[in-house]
């Protein structure tokens, strides 16, 4: 089964929380490719989150749900999905 890049952008639930351990709870629960911050608005910085997935039923929604089950995580949103050869 091939897999796909999905690209996320996960805003936290505030802008006081540690950015740095919400990677790493991240990190721990899926495999990441990569990760950047995109500042969004009044101190609000969100995580842009490049995860690689089975190309499966279900498209992203079980990332998703994974990445939303993360204690600080406030919304998480798909931004761009690519399928790797």
């Amino acid at each position: 089964m091939a897999e796909v890049a999905v690209t996320l952008r996960v805003m936290p639930e505030s802008a006081e929380l540690d950015l740095n351990q919400l990677e790493a709870k991240i990190r721990e629960r899926v495999k990441v490719h990569s990760v950047s911050r995109e500042p969004i608005a009044f101190g609000l910085v969100a995580l842009r989150v490049v995860a690689i997935v089975e190309d499966a039923a279900g498209g992203t929604e079980p990332l998703e749900n994974e990445i939303l089950g993360i204690p600080g995580v406030g919304n998480v949103q798909v931004t761009g999905i690519t399928r790797l050869l």
